[in-house]
């Protein structure tokens, strides 16, 4: 029994050292950490850092300045419904503790051990304050430590409406804004007593994470509700909304920021270069960085091209109810953005006028093609190779897909000269199908086209651009033609520098040869030749024409008309043009060149002068001995369509022994038939 006394009596003698040694420990090293506290009595007077300034690319001109917006309002200003639902977000038991929780410091410490990270933090409104004010986003012990300790001596010197009070203040809502006032000023344009749940839901919502939840940015839109619900339902499950004011506050729509810019040039290309920081820079607050960005962007360019697109916009609207267009202009030498325009005016509403229209999605229609044509060169097709320009099915009898040319004509035999220059639909069916999908699909990849997910989505429409791909994707595409089949880089940065001058980023533009020199070569001889699209352009022939200049010119219209595009480009440069209606109404049928080629003309002409005379490089002339890519299409097999001659696995090869085995013989040799039966009626092959 004395050695059970004495075993028990040394446990807790080992138990009370260690205990005296750790409370001691901790004794000292809180005592450090407070001394380390930051006085409290700068707490009204934060301090503004340096925001980021966003220049053109003579690093002159200051287009924007990333900053911060700080409103500041008294507790006794601040609507009810603010506190609810900031309270529901964040620390709903914020009056009833003294600084912190240990239920959520507990629960966080699980959290954390389960997960082996330190992602949670258990934070009261009164410790995110203390953070907010004094401390960094460093996640650490020491710091939470610092975090617990401000909380504490926050809560024992302010009252709980005072703390309130500097934390609406002083926490981040997004784009900019300190502050409750500053936010809801910004996203609603609303004083904080005109606020409905809804939008009170929503400013809770992005302290959270002002990346993820501002609705400055279309993608966060999904998020933003979802997090505004669950407040939202928070607030009906604490008793402080009804159950009307719930499914009211919860059936409102979100709409994207108004973004009240104030001293802002270039907006498209500002908010694109802000994404891209924000990308490059996940964990750094622009509007404290300090950073200098000299972008790409050739500032009298841009004024031009607004300048133009503004006019141009406005008469396409009173004559064709086009209320919109955009612009987009890339150096091929260095892949540097030189200007962007993404619509109209981007301050008008009415025209959905924030969209970016140059990074947006859309169908590009026959601009498209050429990737199909330069794919086809690419297995040894000459441009001399005939194709029959009839009426064609070219699925089933009970799915049919009978697309139609632009002119509700057809033409017959023509070369692939020819069917390119004046765009011509059927024949780019053909060439899609003799090419492969898959070869088109991988060559558009290499072009720098990512955003085609699946072909088989579309079948063989896909060859008109019926899948959606953004005009600054399609603009890379291009840039290869320019460069001789080498694929450029792209950039709307040139440098960033960091608070202290130092260049902590320069762009360096890379080169990768994706295509041979001869396939390039080849289509670009046919989309320079003027007398070759005289047939597309008719009257606007005119505005596809810059005098001693090589120009390479392909229009597009996309499916149901929504979409209308010109992209031109020299050995120096690609420029293209979108108009049509940002809410995909349709615009006339038939229009695309009207629409699009002369805001292309009047623009390249003015800027042009800058640029050296380059002349595009010729294909090295080859013939193929073989009926229909020799450019003859009689032969002594008679008259038929090209899959009678080539198989399309291996075109170069002997004519095939039995064509019908390939599914599209049957549909093709019909409308040579059609043709073949009318041709003597109408001598000059038309109809």
């Amino acid at each position: 029994m004395l050695l059970i006394k004495r075993l028990i009596f040394n446990i807790l003698l080992i138990i009370g050292f260690f205990s005296f040694i750790f409370f001691s420990l901790l004794f000292i090293i809180s005592a450090y950490l407070i001394y380390q506290l930051p006085p409290l009595e700068v707490i009204n007077n934060p301090t503004n850092l340096g925001g980021t300034r966003i220049y053109d690319r003579s690093g002159n001109i200051i287009l924007y300045e990333i900053g911060l917006r700080r409103y500041p309002v008294k507790y006794e200003e601040i609507p009810q419904k603010i506190i609810l639902a900031t309270l529901a977000a964040e620390d709903d038991s914020f009056f009833t503790h003294k600084g912190i929780s240990l239920k959520g410091i507990i629960r966080s410490i699980i959290l954390n051990l389960k997960e082996r990270k330190l992602n949670y933090g258990g934070s009261t409104i009164t410790q995110q304050l203390a953070k907010n004010l004094f401390l960094t986003n460093e996640k650490s012990l020491i710091r939470k430590l610092k975090e617990i300790f401000l909380a504490l001596e926050l809560e024992r010197k302010f009252s709980k409406e005072k703390i309130l009070e500097l934390y609406l203040n002083s926490i981040n809502y997004g784009g900019g804004n300190i502050g409750i006032k500053a936010a809801a000023d910004f996203y609603f344009n609303k004083n904080l007593t005109e606020l409905n749940w809804s939008e009170v839901a929503i400013l809770s919502s992005i302290p959270k994470s002002p990346r993820n939840y501002t609705p400055i940015y279309e993608e966060n839109i999904k998020r933003l509700k979802e997090r505004r619900n669950l407040i939202l339902k928070r607030l009906l499950n604490l008793g402080w909304i009804s159950k009307d004011e719930y499914f009211l506050a919860i059936n409102k729509e979100i709409s994207i920021s108004q973004k009240k810019y104030s001293k802002i040039s270039a907006p498209h290309f500002v908010l694109k270069v802000r994404k891209i920081l924000e990308n490059m820079y996940p964990n750094l607050d622009l509007e404290t960085a300090g950073l200098k960005v000299i972008t790409t962007l050739n500032y009298q360019y841009q004024k031009i091209a607004e300048e133009i697109i503004k006019e141009k916009a406005k008469e396409n609207e009173i004559k064709y109810k086009a209320k919109n267009a955009s612009l987009l202009m890339m150096d091929t030498k260095t892949g540097e953005i030189l200007v962007m325009v993404g619509s109209r005016d981007f301050f008008d509403n009415s025209i959905q006028g924030q969209v970016n229209m140059t990074t947006w999605p859309r169908q590009p229609g026959s601009v498209f093609k050429p990737i199909s044509y330069i794919t086809l060169f690419q297995l040894g097709y000459p441009i001399e190779t005939i194709i029959f320009d009839t009426p064609t099915n070219f699925g089933t009898f009970n799915n049919p897909y009978k697309p139609n040319n632009f002119d509700k004509k057809f033409k017959g035999p023509i070369n692939l000269k020819q069917a390119l220059a004046e765009s011509r639909n059927i024949p780019a069916v053909k060439v899609f199908y003799l090419t492969n999908p898959e070869r088109i699909i991988e060559n558009a990849k290499k072009f720098g086209i990512t955003s085609i997910k699946d072909y088989k989505n579309y079948g063989l429409s896909l060859a008109l651009g019926t899948a959606e791909i953004s005009m600054i994707e399609m603009v890379k595409a291009y840039s290869v033609f320019a460069n001789d089949g080498e694929l450029i880089s792209q950039s709307l940065i040139l440098k960033i520098l960091n608070d202290k001058n130092e260049v902590i980023y320069e762009y360096k533009p890379k080169k990768e040869r994706v295509i041979d020199y001869q396939s390039v070569r080849m289509l670009n001889l046919i989309l320079k030749d003027f007398e070759a699209r005289r047939g597309l352009f008719q009257n606007s022939i005119k505005f596809t024409k810059i005098d001693d200049y090589d120009i390479a010119i392909k229009t597009g219209t996309s499916q149901f008309y929504r979409d209308a595009w010109t992209f031109g480009y020299s050995p120096n440069f690609v420029i293209a043009v979108w108009a049509g209606n940002t809410d995909g109404k349709r615009i006339p049928e038939g229009l695309s060149i009207v629409l699009t080629l002369p805001i292309w003309h009047e623009f390249t002409s003015k800027i042009i002068k800058d640029y050296p005379k380059t002349r595009f490089l010729n294909p090295i002339p080859y013939k193929v001995n073989k009926p229909m890519l020799n450019g003859e299409w009689f032969s002594d097999y008679g008259i038929h369509d090209i899959l009678f001659y080539v198989d399309k696995n291996n075109p170069l090869g002997p004519i095939p022994k039995n064509p019908y085995l390939d599914p599209q013989f049957l549909n093709w040799e019909e409308g040579v038939n059609w043709w073949l039966q009318r041709s003597e009626y109408f001598p000059e092959n038309e109809f």
